[in-house]
């Protein structure tokens, strides 16, 4: 993963943090728990202050919470039914099946080939008819923030065609008007996805 962005994270941790608290449970977190199974296994990918992962623990599920910045997972530490490492996404390996695996806003971080590779390992670290979820800025262009961010957007159809051939059948998605961290209006898109049997 790009490291100015992991080093704006650690710096500014404390502040996501709040801002992500302010802005509560929303229709892309009530959707995946309904699709997962009850008390379920899931890892929130790029789990930031992690104010995902303690809905979804706080909702029944069991989470394994991953992210690249150390500061961020300060947050979630000696947190009952939460276990959290610090790895970088394109470390993942395949040692856990999940029930579901939560992205939300993490992946477009990666570059183009890093995003492909990672889509490819997700079928191998979900359980049969185990849920996907991705969250991403819609675009095809590249670009760093104002606050040093990479960004690395992707088109509906490019990812459509890269989950089907990754084994994964979209089963809803829709689109919606955002701002990012740093205010800026965002377009992004929610994909949910369901590994084939």
């Amino acid at each position: 993963m790009d490291n100015e962005t992991i080093n704006f994270y650690d710096q500014n941790a404390e502040e996501y943090s709040k801002w992500r608290s302010n802005q509560g449970a929303d229709l892309a977190q009530e959707i995946f728990l309904q699709n997962t199974i009850s008390a379920g296994n899931i890892m929130d990918l790029g789990c930031g202050t992690g104010e995902k992962s303690l809905w979804f623990r706080d909702n029944g599920l069991t989470v394994k919470a991953v992210d690249a910045s150390n500061q961020m997972l300060q947050f979630l530490k000696n947190i009952d039914g939460v276990k959290c490492s610090r790895m970088d996404i394109n470390e993942l390996s395949f040692e856990e099946n999940f029930d579901g695996i939560w992205a939300s806003f993490s992946v477009q971080h990666l570059e183009l080939h890093e995003q492909n590779i990672l889509f490819k390992k997700i079928p191998k670290m979900l359980k049969a008819g185990g849920i996907f979820y991705l969250g991403i800025h819609e675009g095809n262009q590249s670009y760093r923030d104002q606050l040093g961010r990479l960004y690395v957007p992707r088109a509906e159809k490019d990812l459509r065609s890269i989950f089907l051939s990754n084994n994964l059948s979209i089963f809803k998605f829709f689109r919606e008007q955002s701002h990012s961290f740093d205010g800026d209006p965002i377009k992004v898109m929610h994909f949910f996805s369901r590994l084939n049997a």
